[in-house]
């Protein structure tokens, strides 16, 4: 049976392309994968540069009078691929043990297909390339097209491979870590049941908590405050050019609300996927809860070898220990969960408001 990893050969390799791949196997593709990751890089770093010249040579107006959403927008969003593209290199062979532990840990016989992964990919990369390029054309043909070329805001709608690849990885490994432990969560019956699979259960916890707090940490943070900010932005352009005159350009509004709802749309997923994937692990505790009273011949056998009460006190402890440990905080900073992002979303938006607020005024 094939594992994990060379099934995602594929499609990590078509991700190498863009500086995203996994550990390579020998000298000589990592000689390929350090050039690749140098040539993306430089490619951003020129996007930096240009457009920030752009910014500052054709559009000084509103460089001025938003200072403060303008450096939001155009720093975060083209610092965002360098961030992901270091991160991932730096994490890399992690993340590749993380691929490896995750595949050695399924119980299966026969995986599932990669196929929904694949198009769950090829449809949120779609969506946001196209998306994001909808809302830049409205917003150049309302400036006809002064400030930016075609070409250059399509450089810029690719800018999106580099900031949903990384999240398309996390989210693929914890429905991973999700699926095997709901397979092992089904085949837990009685105690020696639990003994027979706790490693993998526990090597799959770690991975899912790991990735979500160190491998993925910098990545996820980053994007939610690039997300909050891109939606401020495209409201604030849709009060500034769609409201304008007291005339309001119902398809200019559909297209930035569209935009916005993409974004938070992202958010949501990630919070859910990681939920999810915590869920079946918090199951795993109430399922041992019942096995308790449900004792067969074999696992009072095991019992004999232990005082009763001390059984019971290891077993209750290790099992709060496991659930204490289910931390799924991004460099340790907050708790993936819907309260938590609805505080972050409204922090980052009143403090933005506020600045431009103050610039108007």
């Amino acid at each position: 049976m094939a594992t994990l990893r060379k099934r995602l050969n594929l499609t990590m390799n078509v991700c190498r392309l863009f500086g995203l791949g996994l550990e390579p196997d020998d000298a000589a593709a990592t000689v390929v994968d350090t050039l690749i990751f140098l040539g993306n890089l430089l490619y951003s770093a020129y996007g930096f540069d240009h457009v920030t010249s752009v910014v500052q040579q054709r559009m000084p107006l509103i460089w001025d009078i938003t200072t403060v959403m303008s450096v939001a927008k155009v720093y975060t969003y083209l610092l965002t691929p360098p961030v992901m593209l270091i991160t991932w290199q730096c994490n890399k062979r992690s993340l590749t043990d993380v691929v490896l532990t995750v595949g050695r840990a399924a119980v299966t016989d026969k995986p599932a297909s990669l196929m929904p992964f694949f198009w769950y990919s090829v449809a949120w990369l779609c969506m946001s390339v196209l998306i994001e390029f909808a809302a830049y054309t409205m917003f150049h043909l309302d400036t006809n097209f002064v400030y930016f070329s075609f070409t250059e805001y399509t450089r810029l709608a690719v800018y999106n491979v580099w900031m949903k690849v990384p999240l398309l990885m996390y989210t693929f490994l914890l429905d991973a870590i999700r699926t095997s432990v709901r397979d092992i969560n089904v085949r837990l019956i009685t105690v020696a049941d639990w003994w027979s699979y706790r490693g993998r259960w526990d090597d799959l916890r770690w991975a899912a908590v790991h990735q979500t707090r160190d491998l993925f940490g910098v990545t996820i943070i980053t994007f939610i405050v690039n997300t909050i900010i891109e939606i401020v932005f495209f409201g604030f352009s849709l009060c500034l050019f769609a409201f304008r005159n007291d005339h309001v350009d119902t398809f200019q509004v559909i297209i930035y609300a569209v935009n916005g709802l993409y974004s938070l749309c992202w958010m949501i997923e990630l919070i859910r996927m990681t939920k999810n994937c915590k869920l079946e692990l918090l199951k795993t505790q109430k399922i041992l809860n019942s096995i308790n009273i449900n004792l067969n011949n074999s696992d009072y056998k095991q019992v004999e070898k232990y005082n009763l009460i001390k059984y019971i006190m290891m077993k209750y402890t290790y099992l709060y220990m496991l659930h204490a440990d289910l931390d799924f905080m991004p460099c340790n900073i907050f708790e993936m969960d819907y309260r938590n992002l609805i505080s972050i979303i409204t922090l980052v938006s009143a403090f933005l408001i506020f600045q431009i607020q103050m610039k108007l005024t």
